[in-house]
């Protein structure tokens, strides 16, 4: 499954995308679970950000098939 980082995120996995070897249909959560364990400079980033497929953000239960990249979105700050 692609995985697309943004933002910080980017800079935290060293790239801008990753294959991630996962069985599909996975639940988000599992996905991001397996995702902590393989670069352990996200971890202190995955319990803020956002998931989407497409132009769809989506709940962490949800299940996703690998069709589409599952895209990882920082929060967002400002003021």
């Amino acid at each position: 499954m692609r995985i697309e980082f943004y933002g910080v995120l980017q800079e935290a996995a060293g790239d801008e995308a990753l294959e991630l070897p996962i069985a599909t249909p996975s639940r988000v959560a599992d996905i991001l679970d397996e995702l902590a364990e393989r670069v352990p400079a996200l971890q202190t980033h995955l319990p803020r950000i956002a998931c989407a497929v497409g132009d769809e953000v989506i709940p962490r239960s949800e299940m996703v098939s690998g069709d589409a990249p599952l895209v990882l979105l920082p929060p967002v700050s400002g003021g």
